[in-house]
């Protein structure tokens, strides 16, 4: 049986787009150790953004993803809802991932054959400055993770595990 450890569901009244170069994350802390099995994320689609993968990263000193990731799976993101607001999917990760209490971590969303704005992913947020969930923030990077710039939105997300 899963339990839901760290979350953000509230305060969702925009968006931003994953695909091709476009990468979305959210950094989160969870308050627990625990193992990372899967996450929730509200989102849909625009056009055919193809595979979504959605992977748990490292952060560095700045608070932005980095190295390898720690868990991945995907999602084919053609099947997604075209409805806006989005619906709540689930993303599994296999095996997951060890998670340390107290430690950053980032959700990183990519659709790498999509291309904005046409065929991509959606990912539903939160845009009040400084948003509620106090243990990360969205990142957003325009090169294929390769740099991010934090923002001081959130993103709704869900982490489960065990």
């Amino acid at each position: 049986m899963s339990t839901l450890y760290e979350n953000y569901t509230t305060g969702d009244d925009s968006n931003r787009a994953a695909g091709g170069a476009q990468w979305q994350a959210q950094t989160f802390t969870p308050g627990s150790g625990h193992t990372i099995t899967y996450v929730k994320l509200k989102i849909y689609r625009a056009g055919s953004p193809g595979t979504l993968t959605v992977s748990i990263k490292a952060v560095d000193g700045s608070g932005h993803p980095t190295g390898a990731d720690l868990a991945s799976g995907t999602i084919d993101g053609n099947s997604l809802t075209t409805v806006s607001p989005g619906l709540w999917y689930q993303i599994t990760f296999g095996a997951g991932a060890a998670l340390s209490a107290s430690t950053k971590y980032a959700i990183v969303i990519r659709a790498t054959t999509g291309s904005l704005p046409t065929n991509g992913v959606i990912w539903r947020r939160d845009i009040a400055a400084g948003a509620a969930y106090p243990g990360g923030n969205h990142e957003i990077s325009t090169d294929s993770g390769a740099s991010w710039t934090a923002s001081t939105d959130d993103m709704m997300f869900e982490d489960w595990g065990k």
